[in-house]
């Protein structure tokens, strides 16, 4: 999605520009507005009682987030850090909900945002019954490739944002040490390279068939 998606109600609202790790809101914290990722990109994690990080998905530019607190009109359950200095628009709630009672379009991209979430959600859950930790690795690629994969002319897909394996530690739940570990073996491989800073995965297949091995399919 991208800002012409949220076209109705970003005309009356307030732009807002962050530095690199700026948080955005506490999990906990109730707030006056709904967030749209206009430039950059905002990670939102789930921190636990012993201080416990682990991250839920990445909004980068054209998406919302915070729009959960506004529908059930409870407090954020996430924690809003921005990854790189970034541009938000603020909608206030009200505004963001009058928009869903009038119009019918706005309401349907909502509805595909949502769904769009609830399958990362889903997926995370999917990761986190493995202990293997190549497993969850690799599970995670592939849903960064659904949702940022751009296939080249080789059959290579390039992901079209950035992450560091810090990044992918807190989403998998493992330490960076693993995940660089298993960064190393899939170089060696030939399976993944860097360019200019982009991941560029190989070979998706063999990513699939090591999920198929342990049992368990990617759809």
């Amino acid at each position: 999605m991208d800002d012409k998606d949220w076209e109705p109600i970003l005309k009356d609202s307030a732009v807002k520009t962050y530095a690199r790790d700026a948080v955005i809101y506490r999990q906990g914290d109730v707030t006056s507005y709904v967030y749209l990722v206009k430039e950059g990109r905002v990670v939102l994690d789930l921190y636990g009682v012993n201080g416990r990080r682990r991250s839920i998905y990445i909004a980068d530019k054209g998406t919302c987030f915070g729009e959960l607190a506004c529908l059930d009109q409870l407090a954020n359950y996430c924690t809003a850090t921005t990854c790189t200095k970034t541009a938000l628009y603020l909608i206030p709630k009200k505004r963001f909900i009058d928009e869903i009672y009038v119009n019918p379009a706005f309401s349907m991209t909502l509805l595909k945002a949502l769904s769009l979430k609830t399958r990362l959600i889903t997926s995370l859950l999917e990761q986190m019954s493995f202990n293997d930790s190549s497993y969850r690795v690799y599970h995670s690629l592939l849903s960064l490739i659904q949702l940022y994969g751009i296939q080249t002319k080789d059959g290579s897909y390039k992901l079209n944002i950035k992450f560091t394996h810090q990044e992918m530690a807190y989403q998998t739940g493992l330490s960076r040490v693993s995940v660089s570990n298993i960064f190393l073996s899939l170089t060696n491989e030939g399976l993944i390279e860097k360019d200019k800073g982009y991941l560029i995965v190989k070979d998706i297949q063999a990513l699939k068939e090591y999920l198929i091995k342990e049992d368990w399919s990617f759809d």
